[in-house]
């Protein structure tokens, strides 16, 4: 049968591939979803971005733990395509213990990450599941006040059914459980930690996308509705509490808060490294432009 131009092209392409010495097997077969840590080491991102769909990295475990290798990955995936996300693990044990690592993970976070996950698998000594479910709801509103990236729960399907989170409060979940398919409502399924993948020596997570549509939105993210420019009355009013920061990245709190419908004076909008924006008050302090916590006048 006689090829036509685009197959000659194809073939051609295929050959010079083959003779710069890169494997075409290679392409077909980036479909591996990994979750690693400090604990996979050096990581050699050239060969597991072959295979490597996804990547989703740790940045620390509670507040104080920050994993050693956070900033490697983070920027080992990037420079070689592999879109990931990054995770902390969670240690909380009050409603200002998840608010304050919500704000250090985020703080500790790349820019390129393209999503956030808790990772809230095991309870704290004298933590019950209301309280749990509590924590976790203050984290999840404390990193929106923070981004506008997709946060995921990640859990243990025994935690999780136990705990009972609202996950409705989170753009997707990620449940674990080695010994068959969750039975929970899960985007991304972790079903091995004994995995193996080239570029790194020993075990690695592995996980299965369950929901290709809904994890892919994950890398794609979505647009939280900010105001992107300060109203002309130059005044907002809060319709929840929001708290006041010194800088556009929410990164050092004033110990200033603003409660419900408040009224404020604004100056301007700035946006953040993670694609926020804030809102510029008179007094100098940052406040989140988000919609769903002030309005304009």
């Amino acid at each position: 049968m006689r090829k036509g131009k685009l197959g000659r092209l194809i073939i051609a392409g295929i050959s010079g591939l083959i003779a710069l010495g890169i494997s075409t097997s290679a392409f077909a077969s980036a479909n591996k979803v990994i979750d690693v840590s400090q604990y996979q080491g050096n990581i050699n991102w050239a060969k597991t971005a072959k295979v490597t769909k996804m990547a989703i990295i740790r940045v620390q475990h509670g507040g104080e733990t920050i994993d050693t290798k956070r900033n490697v990955n983070a920027n080992g995936a990037a420079k070689h395509g592999v879109p990931f996300g990054q995770y902390t693990f969670a240690e909380f044990t009050s409603v200002k213990d998840a608010q304050t690592e919500a704000r250090q993970f985020y703080s500790r976070s790349n820019s390129k990450a393209k999503f956030f996950v808790l990772d809230d698998e095991k309870h704290m000594s004298g933590v019950s599941s209301a309280a749990e479910r509590k924590y976790a709801t203050a984290w999840v509103t404390e990193m929106r006040k923070l981004t506008n990236k997709k946060l995921i729960l990640y859990s243990g399907e025994w935690f999780a059914s136990t705990v009972k989170f609202e996950t409705s409060q989170f753009d997707g979940t990620w449940i674990a459980n080695y010994s068959a398919k969750p039975k929970l409502k899960a985007d991304l399924w972790q079903y091995s930690a004994t995995g193996r993948v080239s570029g790194i020596s020993g075990n690695v997570d592995m996980n299965k996308i369950l929901d290709s549509s809904a994890v892919n939105s994950w890398i794609k993210g979505k647009a939280t509705k900010y105001y992107h420019t300060a109203p002309a009355s130059g005044q907002i009013k809060t319709l929840k509490k929001v708290r006041g920061y010194d800088d556009v990245n929410f990164k050092t709190k004033t110990g200033a808060s603003y409660g419900k419908h408040k009224t404020l004076n604004v100056t301007g909008v700035q946006k953040s490294a993670g694609g926020a924006y804030r809102f510029v008050l008179d007094n100098g302090n940052f406040i989140t432009a988000n919609k769903t916590y002030v309005v304009t006048d």
